[in-house]
């Protein structure tokens, strides 16, 4: 028992050291905080405290600085954090608008004054812009941007293509990451791989606009741990200390859309029939609606929720195929079920043969001009019509 207990124990850790393995490949989408505490002559100030508050849960993870008076807060959700510096004999330091994004590492140093006797001050101040500590050329793009922007559609995908070192590949809603296939990039959401199919592009399915916090683009120069030519990672929205929704509506359709090289090189071949003898023109209605709700869980401490509800109505474009086959009407000469105005005109030296009773009967004039509703028997090629008659499908 004893050994099959011990047996149990070594499988149960070799899975455990080969998940956090695939779980360390795939990246990560927590973020590090760091800086240096200094002095007004710049000199490092050890022993720091340090907190760093989570802006939409109040939470608050706290660290000291080194002897070297550098500090490192890793393992953060992405969001706004407010950074608090005290140390004996100094002022104490807030420094606001800290953003952590996934994956990324900001720097946020801490230059502190020395404190009066009588007076306390805290200093209020914006996190650099510019990260000297990572090399990685990325973007992240919030929620905010991702519904406010313009857009056509709500595929978070199409925001791809705001990142330089991203273009269209070979078909529309294809891109291509530095002139390589999107196969060769490495999907990922909330941390876990999101790639799919025979090549491992990225999935069809995907979450709505109203859950994604961060879509965040490394096109190059990232870390070993991030997989692929580019690294595209989603990290779903959490709920926070306050009560937030959001309800939308979208509307898409034919009246002002342009017409698709498909249904433009549909109509230049289109051939009418009794049952259809005009084009059909394309339409489309698309209807999205939806929204969002999150915040903290009653009654329960440090908990909280997000939902969001996504429902699309699309009625799609009508589709007409060319066939290589008239009506078998026509095949005998008989238009009389197309329209006037698409009815075949007759030929000036047809015309000119045609007795008075087959200009009455057979033709007909539209607008000054003398169209066939059937042509004349006489005029039908008997071996022709024999072949059709033999070989092709007839109708009453």
């Amino acid at each position: 028992m004893v050994n099959r207990g011990m047996s149990l124990v070594a499988a149960v850790i070799f899975c455990l050291l080969i998940a956090s393995f695939h779980l360390n490949a795939q990246g990560t989408d927590l973020g590090t905080v760091r800086g240096t505490v200094t002095d007004p002559a710049g000199a490092a100030v050890p022993g720091t405290k340090v907190t760093l508050t989570d802006v939409a849960t109040n939470q608050t993870v706290v660290v000291t600085s080194n002897n070297d008076g550098e500090y490192e807060a890793a393992a953060l959700r992405s969001g706004q954090y407010r950074v608090r510096v005290a140390a004996p004999g100094f002022n104490i330091l807030e420094i606001s608008g800290v953003v952590v994004t996934p994956g990324g590492n900001i720097r946020s140093d801490a230059h502190l004054q020395v404190a009066t006797a009588t007076e306390q001050i805290v200093v209020q101040s914006e996190a650099p812009l510019v990260q000297m500590d990572n090399a990685t050329i990325g973007s992240t793009i919030n929620n905010a941007t991702l519904i406010q922007i313009p857009r056509d559609s709500r595929d978070y995908q199409s925001f791809l293509y705001l990142n330089p070192n991203i273009t269209q590949g070979q078909a529309d809603g294809s891109f291509k990451f530095i002139g390589a296939q999107s196969y060769g990039a490495s999907f990922s959401l909330d941390g876990q791989r999101a790639n799919g199919g025979v090549f491992g592009e990225p999935t069809s399915s995907q979450p709505s606009l109203e859950t994604i916090g961060e879509l965040t683009i490394l096109s190059n120069s990232f870390t070993a741990e991030y997989a692929g030519i580019a690294n595209v990672r989603v990290t779903t929205k959490r709920g926070g200390t306050g009560y937030h929704g959001s309800l939308f509506y979208n509307n898409k359709n034919s009246a002002l859309a342009a017409w698709t090289l498909q249904d433009k090189n549909a109509a230049a071949s289109f051939l009418p029939t009794p049952n259809q003898s005009n084009y059909t023109k394309p339409y489309f209605n698309l209807n999205e609606f939806g929204g969002s709700f999150g915040g903290p869980v009653p009654a329960i401490k440090k908990t909280y929720f997000f939902l969001a509800y996504e429902r699309r109505l699309q009625n799609s474009p009508v589709t007409v195929r060319n066939t290589t086959l008239p009506h078998p009407l026509l095949w005998t000469g008989d238009f009389s079920r197309l329209n006037n105005s698409v009815k075949p005109v007759v030929p000036a030296n047809i015309l000119s043969q045609l007795t008075p009773n087959e200009i009455a009967t057979n033709t007909i004039d539209v607008g000054g001009t003398t169209r066939f509703v059937t042509i004349p028997s006489r005029l039908l090629n008997p071996v022709t019509q024999g072949i059709i008659k033999a070989y092709f499908p007839q109708v009453n």
